[in-house]
């Protein structure tokens, strides 16, 4: 499987940072995915006040989200984030395209940015358990802590190793079944 993320724009992104990752795999298949690094919506502040201060998580705390390139076309954000089986991952696949692919894009968005704090919110069970294997084996190399206090309201979220406050609580909401956080826009 070949993977190749690389800095891309349009005006149908957010504005933050913009990648395109094109994965072709050796069966043929081909698709290309858009992962945008924004800054965090002000509606998701509350979640993260009580462990960082407001000045903090307004400046420096950033949520990663992917979806394929054709969905740019579709009406409505929401679209974007439709389950997508057309490249019948499997799942070492699936983890090669997110350490290679989003991983990448993460780490020159990094370099260029200097965000202090990523997050990462999971629509579906499967993806979240997905982003907490990979981020408890790559966080640490990747210079990041992964603050699990989240991973029940599915949110993922890393911070870079520094001497910030480390969140020692977190508010919790009871929820009978898998619920996250989606489709917060300005």
């Amino acid at each position: 499987m070949q993977i190749k993320a690389e800095r891309y724009f349009s005006p149908l992104t957010g504005r933050g940072g913009c990648y395109l990752v094109s994965v072709i795999k050796r069966d043929g298949r081909k698709r290309e995915y858009i992962v945008e690094i924004n800054p965090l919506h002000r509606a998701m502040y509350f979640l993260f006040t009580g462990n960082w201060t407001h000045d903090y998580v307004e400046n420096f705390a950033w949520i990663v989200s992917f979806y394929p390139h054709d969905a740019l076309l579709l009406p409505g954000k929401e679209g974007r984030f439709k389950p997508d089986g057309g490249m019948n991952f499997t799942r070492s696949e699936l983890e090669k395209f997110m350490v290679q692919g989003i991983g990448a894009a993460i780490e020159d968005f990094s370099q260029r940015h200097r965000p202090m704090m990523l997050v990462a919110v999971a629509i579906r069970k499967k993806l979240g358990r997905l982003y907490h294997r990979l981020l408890i084996r790559h966080a640490e190399a990747a210079g990041y802590l992964y603050h699990q206090t989240y991973v029940q309201e599915a949110i993922y979220v890393i911070e870079k190793k520094s001497k910030s406050a480390k969140p020692e609580r977190a508010p919790t909401f009871q929820r009978g079944d898998y619920c996250a956080i989606a489709g917060l826009y300005e």
